[in-house]
């Protein structure tokens, strides 16, 4: 089904859902691990391939190239895990009877500036087939809610979808988050406006403390503090299937985390250790390594346009390794989608001129679909999408605490693991550069979160995941050097700027 190649099921690996196979050519794709030693088996659980390979007799290793990367970065690259001998299914790409992979080629960037009216029409048409598609036979469909465009593009098509003369499913919006914040009172109104049902998730600082323990358990890719209420949702009875938008802004208005697509530069950072935490030699030793997992072969190459080089990066390392990761908690209960993820969707996208890939698409699909949703202020501004000048509302921007939290009633336990001998002998941290860094997240007073907070959280799941699956420590690399020590000192210098200066602007 996918990109218009067939599946022959009975090919599929063991462990392989079927359903995974109508989105293998999707930007949404879904990503199982697999043992690379015996590449015949897949599975979302990495406990499950870490047991299968244990029961062949084969070792289970921590790899350096992954502990390293998922230090200096919020997400890994490629197909890398934090274990020698397992791996991702490869981006883009389908399963073979050999046991092989197969790569599925990309639709082509271009230059085309089409009639506005004519392109909303046909965007309006991709997005309707693709989530028609999605939907299929389910009775119940689930769709994830914020406050956000994309998720209410999500909302305005499925409702779009139930007003066809053939469907008969409902719908249940679900949101997550304070009640008094713009997410959850711009969903539950998007609810209200067409009659859903309506699921609210509070989260709470013991929600973010089970989050540390389950990122653990799907193998510690990924900080607690993006899985928000992924895995309640996930234990939610009584739904088919569920829908996300998550994709939407990256595809819809070329933005990525703020960055519109012509701005974006390499995911791989030329400063890798900001913060002075990794040992110099564990570094060097990897690195090379590191920079292969960022590339893009065999989807793109230094002979293609930069922008494209750039989106395709973005797709296939935090896309995939970072949003579709966290959704890796719902994928193991249900089938999960995201919209704007099809091939005829994103290629479409694609194929506009850059400069005219922005918000503008928003404002005209909008109108063409049920709800009149522009009325509903964006919680990013509290104001219009299309209107943005003027006072914001009253309404909470922020939906959660982590950051108080994280520091606050959960400190204790988080940097009992996040500072355990546990961490620090696994031979790729410099101790004084830990404990400066430590030191400079105590610091920090926003409810928000920051870089240290990503980085502390994620040691605290680290160990647990170490614990839950009884890996063992890989050894120093190399004994502490001068060079280590110097890192440290300007590390830790950085992490105390930083914080100093995130806590004005944010103050």
């Amino acid at each position: 089904m996918s990109n218009g190649v067939p599946f022959n099921s009975n090919a599929l690996p063991q462990g392989y859902a079927p359903w995974w196979t109508e989105v293998a050519g999707h930007l949404g794709g879904i990503y199982p691990y697999q043992d690379t030693d015996s590449t015949g088996l897949c599975s979302l659980d990495i406990g499950r391939v870490i047991n299968a390979k244990r029961s062949q007799g084969e070792t289970v290793e921590l790899d350096p190239v992954g502990l390293v990367t998922k230090t200096a970065l919020p997400y890994l690259l490629g197909d890398r895990t934090l274990l020698k001998g397992v791996r991702r299914a490869p981006w883009m790409a389908r399963p073979t009877e050999d046991g092989d992979w197969a790569t599925i080629e990309l639709p082509p960037h271009g230059n085309e500036r089409p009639d506005p009216a004519r392109f909303t029409q046909e965007l309006k048409a991709a997005l309707l087939n693709e989530a028609r598609e999605y939907v299929g036979e389910a009775r119940t469909v689930g769709i994830l809610l914020s406050g956000d465009m994309d998720s209410r593009v999500v909302a305005g098509v499925v409702r779009a979808l139930q007003e066809e003369a053939d469907s008969a499913f409902t719908v249940v919006g679900l949101t997550w988050g304070r009640e008094a914040s713009r997410d959850v009172i711009y969903a539950r109104r998007i609810v209200e406006r067409f009659g859903w049902e309506w699921q609210h998730f509070p989260i709470t600082a013991a929600t973010l403390a089970e989050n540390i323990g389950h990122a653990a358990r799907l193998g510690a890719e990924v900080s607690p503090l993006h899985l928000h209420a992924m895995p309640q949702i996930a234990r939610l009875e009584g739904v088919d299937v569920i829908l996300a938008g998550s994709y939407g802004d990256m595809v819809g208005r070329a933005e990525f985390s703020g960055r519109h697509v012509t701005e974006l530069t390499p995911v791989l950072p030329r400063k890798m250790d900001r913060f002075g935490v990794l040992r110099s030699s564990a570094l060097r030793s990897v690195i090379e390594a590191v920079r292969h997992d960022a590339s893009t072969f065999p989807h793109a190459n230094s002979e293609q346009s930069s922008l494209r080089c750039y989106e395709i990066e973005q797709h296939k390392h935090y896309t995939r390794r970072m949003l579709q990761s966290c959704m890796q908690s719902i994928a193991f209960a249900k089938p999960i989608y995201q919209l704007f993820t099809s091939p005829d969707v994103f290629g479409r996208m694609w194929r506009l001129d850059p400069s005219v890939r922005n918000d503008d698409w928003y404002t005209r699909l909008l109108p063409t679909l049920p709800g009149d949703l522009l009325s509903i202020p964006w919680a990013r501004t509290g104001k219009r999408y299309d209107k943005p000048t003027g006072d914001p509302d009253d309404y909470g921007r922020q939906y959660h605490e982590y950051g108080t939290w994280l520091r606050g009633e959960l400190s204790e336990s988080v940097l009992r693991r996040a500072n355990s001998d546990r961490i620090r002998e696994l031979g790729i941290f410099s101790d004084r550069g830990l404990d400066f860094a430590l030191r400079a997240w105590r610091r920090a007073n926003t409810e928000s979160t920051n870089s240290l907070d990503e980085l502390v959280s994620w040691l605290a799941s680290l160990h647990d995941f170490l614990e839950f699956y009884e890996i063992e420590a890989i050894g120093p690399l190399a004994a502490s050097s001068w060079l280590d020590e110097m890192k440290a000192l300007r590390g830790g210098m950085h992490a105390r700027i930083y914080i100093e200066a995130r806590e004005r602007v944010r103050s």
